[in-house]
């Protein structure tokens, strides 16, 4: 369990200090946690989809969203388990929306979406 885990999971402060880059995304994004008790323990799982015109980078990554109140939130974290990051690909409509990629991004842990701040 990686070290921010057990920090957020004792309710301590998360700050993050790498570096952010901001995704612009087309239309909402959408993010939803689901808790599941398995194997006596229980575990969180979170599932974030928007669409967006920037290409992400290929490499680990973790999100930092903010809610529509202002709260902010880590997806992922610099070691094992690892988000895992699906993309689509879109042509467009015909109605003049733009081309875009839709990115899925599903993350299991212990406490998978950890309050922060960046």
């Amino acid at each position: 369990m990686s070290g921010i885990t057990l920090r957020a999971l004792a309710n301590l402060p998360i700050g993050v200090f790498a570096d952010i880059f901001p995704v612009p995304f087309v239309g909402e994004a959408v993010c939803e946690t689901e808790t599941e008790f398995d194997n006596n323990d229980y575990r969180q799982k979170v599932q974030l989809t928007f669409s967006t015109t920037t290409l992400l980078p290929s490499c680990r990554l973790a999100f930092v969203i903010r809610t529509a109140n202002n709260k902010q939130f880590l997806i992922g974290t610099a070691d094992h388990p690892f988000p895992i990051i699906k993309s689509i690909d879109s042509t467009g409509e015909l109605d003049g929306e733009k081309a875009a990629t839709k990115y899925t991004i599903t993350y299991t842990n212990k406490l998978a979406l950890v309050s922060c701040s960046a």
